[in-house]
C-alpha cells in the first residue's frame, strides 16, 4: 500500500452549507492509505456558514479563502499542490469510499493524463434534483473507455500535465470543457466507472434555469477556441447541441409572423422538430407517467435557459 501515489483532493466552492459537510465526511472515510491524500479546499468567501463548517474540521483538511471563479481558485491551489495526482470534486458531491482508489486504478498507461469517473444522484435529493440527476446519468453510462471531457465534479490528473495546461480565468463556466479538450489533444482521457461521485443537482427551477442559461452565455467563446467540437461530445449530445438553434428559429418565425403569415409555417416545424427530441428522450427516461411532467418542464426550461444565454454570449462577443 504504500507504493500508492500520492494524491490531493481539491474542492472549491461557494454557499453549500447543505451539502460541504457531507463532501468533507466522504472524502476523509476513503478506502486509500491516509498519509498518501490530503484534502486541499478554498472557499470562494461563502456568505452561508460554508466556511464555519469548514473551520470545525480543523488540521483534517487544509483550507483557504480566494475571491474568483473555480478556475482562478484551481489554478491558485494548483501551483501549491506537490502531490503525484489532484482529484477535483464539488462541494454539493458525496464520493463513494473506493472513489480514490478507483481514479487512481485508472492511469493505467503514461499517456493517460487524466481519469474521470461516473455522476449519480443521491437516494435523499429532491424530485427535481433525481430528475436532472437520471437524465445526466443517462449520458455517462454511454461513455466509452476514453473521453474528450469530463465535469469537475469526478476528475483527476496528474499535477504535472494540469500546471502545463491550466484552467481558463476567462470562463465562468465550461472552464472545464476547455480544460478537457486541451488535455485530450496531448493524452488520453480514461472513464472509469466505478469512480463514483453523488451530486446534489439544482434544488429549484430558478437555480437550474440561471445555471443552464450561464452555460448557453459562454458556449459561444467556448466554440471559438474549439471549432471541431461545435458538433458535441461524451456529455452535449448532437440532439441537444442543436435544440437553442430550432428554438430560437422558431422565435424568429414568429416574429417574421407579424410581416408575413407565412412564417408561422417556419415557428410551427421547428416546435414539431423540438417535441420529437424531447419525446425521444422521454422514451429512455421515463419510469411513470408523472415523470413526463417533470421532464418536460425539465427540457423546456434548459432550452429557454439555452437559447437567451447564446444570444446573450453572441452579443457580448460582437460587442467585446
Amino acid at each position: 500500500m504504500q507504493n500508492e501515489p500520492s494524491i490531493t483532493v481539491l474542492i472549491t466552492l461557494k454557499n453549500s452549507a447543505s451539502t460541504i459537510k457531507r463532501c468533507i465526511d466522504s472524502v476523509l472515510k476513503q478506502n486509500y492509505p491516509k498519509s498518501k491524500y490530503k484534502i486541499f479546499v478554498v472557499d470562494a468567501f461563502s456568505t452561508d456558514g460554508s466556511y464555519e463548517i469548514l473551520k470545525r474540521f480543523g488540521n483534517k483538511i487544509k483550507l483557504y479563502q480566494i475571491k474568483g471563479w473555480p478556475p482562478k481558485a484551481y489554478n491558485w491551489a494548483i501551483r501549491k499542490i506537490k502531490t503525484d495526482y489532484i482529484a477535483l470534486i464539488d462541494g454539493d458531491c458525496v464520493a463513494d469510499k473506493k472513489w480514490i482508489k478507483e481514479l487512481v486504478n485508472g492511469f493505467k498507461t503514461n499517456d493517460v493524463l487524466a481519469v474521470a469517473g461516473y455522476c449519480g444522484t443521491p437516494k435523499n435529493a429532491s424530485k427535481l434534483q433525481k430528475i436532472i440527476g437520471r437524465e445526466l446519468e443517462s449520458r455517462f453510462k454511454e461513455f466509452q473507455t476514453y473521453i474528450p471531457r469530463a465535469p469537475t465534479m469526478n476528475l483527476c490528473f496528474k499535477t504535472e500535465t494540469s500546471r502545463k495546461l491550466k484552467f481558463d480565468e476567462n470562463l465562468r463556466v465550461s472552464y472545464d470543457t476547455d480544460f478537457g479538450y486541451r488535455l485530450t489533444k496531448i493524452g488520453k482521457m480514461y472513464y472509469n466507472k466505478s469512480a463514483i461521485i453523488y451530486h446534489y443537482h439544482r434544488t429549484t427551477w430558478k437555480s437550474f434555469f440561471k445555471q443552464q442559461y450561464l452555460t448557453g452565455v459562454f458556449v459561444p467563446r467556448l466554440y471559438i477556441k474549439h471549432k471541431g467540437k461545435t458538433i458535441g461530445d461524451n456529455i452535449s449530445k448532437t440532439t441537444m447541441i442543436v435544440q437553442p438553434h430550432i428554438f430560437n428559429l422558431a422565435i424568429l418565425g414568429l416574429m417574421l409572423s407579424m410581416i408575413n403569415p407565412f412564417y408561422l409555417n417556419l415557428t410551427f416545424i421547428m416546435l414539431i422538430i423540438l417535441l420529437l427530441l424531447f419525446i425521444e428522450n422521454l422514451t429512455k427516461l421515463v419510469r411513470r407517467f408523472s415523470d413526463i411532467y417533470w421532464f418536460l418542464g425539465m427540457f423546456i426550461v434548459r432550452v429557454v435557459a439555452w437559447s437567451i444565454g447564446l444570444a446573450v454570449g453572441i452579443y457580448k462577443l460582437f460587442k467585446r
